[in-house]
């Protein structure tokens, strides 16, 4: 079997002419895995986790996965790891297509095996979709080329080479958090979820809110178009609070670096769904997500609803 078929059967890219439904930007299901999990080891599969441009990634993932025993392997290293009480964390895409209409939903994925896979290098049955078990996904936000081709995925390093808007040593180590303390928790997280956690929003009546610079391209989903940019001011006119947009890169310094806790915004379209999510940068929790129907911009009525939900009483 060729390399590329491999890959595509491991990282689970899939076509389907199916609706694929995501919600919620972390879904958990299959909580009955999770003890199974603790038992093992958890493999973050990746390009190559020697690679410099992964070395601050894998950093960010061994000091905030604390579930299980924890590696940064290949994604050409996953088959041979593959037991009954080990994890794996993937970057997956499915491609679905309906009424002549394609969406890309990309996430990482926490899965485990039903057992009934031996890895046995001499004989040419591979791991496939069938013998996996979907344990947590959360959304990611990829760009037009990587839309219209997620098998892509695999040939590029850990840093998503600006692929992946909702990305970063600091943004992820954020996300390996939330997983983390939601799977240690037993959370059973349902498609749909929105989060409105009223009082660490309420800090953010006085402390800034910082935004990535991504946030004010107007993206265009047909043709990929990313010049385009939204007006900063009239976006934010309705936010009464203070705020402050930034490079994606140094929100993601500021993550890793800044040890007093901030909030921050982010914007991803996966699949036919919109989120627009508040993060703590200490904690990884997500204190504010709204979700909608349909990919699409950051709105100014994004804006005013979370100062309605920071006026909230």
């Amino acid at each position: 079997m060729k390399l590329k078929t491999i890959l595509l059967q491991l990282i689970g890219i899939v076509i389907a002419i199916i609706p694929i439904k995501a919600s919620s930007q972390i879904t958990i299901s299959n909580v009955a895995e999770i003890a199974k999990i603790k038992q093992g080891i958890t493999f973050f599969a990746m390009k190559d986790p020697a690679s410099p441009k992964a070395a601050a990634f894998v950093d960010a993932i061994k000091k905030n996965w604390t579930l299980s025993k924890v590696e940064c392997i290949k994604y050409t290293d996953v088959e041979k790891n593959i037991a009954p009480n080990n994890a794996f964390l993937t970057i997956t895409g499915n491609m679905t297509t309906t009424n002549n209409n394609t969406d890309t939903r990309t996430y990482l994925e926490l899965w485990t095996s039903n057992g009934k896979f031996v890895y046995d290098p001499k004989k040419r049955r591979h791991f496939n979709q069938e013998d996996k078990i979907q344990v947590a996904t959360l959304e990611l936000f990829t760009d037009f080329v990587t839309q219209t081709n997620p098998s892509s995925l695999y040939r590029i390093d850990y840093d998503a080479s600006g692929h992946i808007k909702n990305w970063g040593e600091g943004i992820v180590g954020n996300y390996v958090q939330a997983l983390n303390a939601n799977l240690i928790k037993g959370n059973e997280l349902v498609l749909k979820t929105e989060i409105n956690t009223k009082e660490a929003l309420k800090k953010l009546s006085t402390e800034t809110l910082y935004v990535p610079d991504y946030v004010l391209t107007k993206f265009n989903k047909s043709n990929g178009d990313e010049t385009k940019k939204q007006e900063e001011k009239a976006l934010f006119d309705g936010y009464s609070s203070p705020y402050k947009v930034i490079a994606l890169k140094d929100l993601n310094a500021k993550i890793i670096s800044d040890k007093t806790p901030f909030n921050y915004l982010l914007l991803i379209n996966s699949g036919n769904e919109k989120f627009v999510t508040v993060t703590n940068s200490l904690t990884g929790e997500i204190i504010y997500s709204a979700i909608s129907n349909g990919f699409g911009n950051l709105k100014s009525s994004d804006i005013k609803e979370i100062q309605k939900a920071i006026q909230k009483k």
